[in-house]
């Protein structure tokens, strides 16, 4: 399978490149080149979010085969003033962060759905090839959200707004979608290893390992699971 990552130089998206790229091609759409190696080859597109074709472009230049699944690892996490003290200009900041990256992805989910379907499409290596008999044309795009989409916390408003309204991004795109599967994964603790979680008071967290495992089984089968799916912390994480 062919995957691609959005959000591929993050803790999330680097885990999950670790734990993918042994099964699987990962490519991860970064805004500038890794100074080091890594698990994904990456693909460099300094404005992905505001020029989302310029990712389609990049793509065909590297002759990489169709991609076959989508991760939208997008956004962070933080804890600041409240929402409505941190003012208009960081509100914008967190739109283009969060819910408007988790757009573009979709967007470019959907053109790489309809480039799948195109008759007569060759595979690089494969002169001649018609991929529309290869292989399905449907595209799985699997987006990561977290428990501020559900719950109002305090010191982190913005993520809980936008998380919110990304989890109902998904649902439209998955109700209007005729070509791509849309799906969501809403992790509900922190994930372990990021050094930017206040873990005091014995927090639970979900491991990494934990999350490969959940996004493996959705992109294999997306007709088993819901548009949303919850991963929770366990004794072992």
């Amino acid at each position: 399978m062919h995957i691609l990552l959005f959000g591929a130089s993050g803790h999330v998206g680097t885990g999950l490149a670790q734990r993918l790229s042994s099964h699987h091609t990962v490519t991860g759409i970064v805004r500038r080149r890794p100074e080091t190696q890594t698990a994904y080859a990456p693909v460099t597109v300094p404005e992905w979010v505001d020029e989302p074709e310029a990712v389609l472009t990049a793509l065909a230049a590297a002759n990489l085969p169709s991609v076959d699944a989508v991760i939208a690892a997008v956004g962070g996490w933080y804890v600041d003033e409240p929402v409505l003290e941190r003012g208009l200009a960081k509100f914008d900041e967190d739109y283009d962060s969060y819910l408007r990256g988790h757009f573009a992805a979709c967007h470019i989910s959907e053109r790489l759905a309809a480039e799948r379907s195109e008759p007569g499409r060759s595979e690089p290596g494969q002169p001649g090839t018609d991929h529309s008999a290869a292989a399905p044309s449907r595209v799985v795009h699997l987006a990561l959200n977290g428990v501020a989409s559900v719950e109002a916390l305090a010191g982190s408003g913005a993520i809980s707004v936008f998380g919110a309204a990304q989890k109902m991004l998904i649902e439209v795109a998955a109700a209007e979608s005729s070509s791509v599967d849309f799906r969501e994964l809403r992790i509900m603790a922190p994930v372990g290893g990021d050094d930017r979680n206040d873990l005091t008071g014995g927090v639970e967290t979900v491991a990494l390992a934990e999350v490969a495992e959940a996004i493996t089984a959705i992109l294999d089968s997306p007709e088993r699971f819901d548009v949303n799916t919850e991963i929770h912390p366990t004794a072992s994480a």
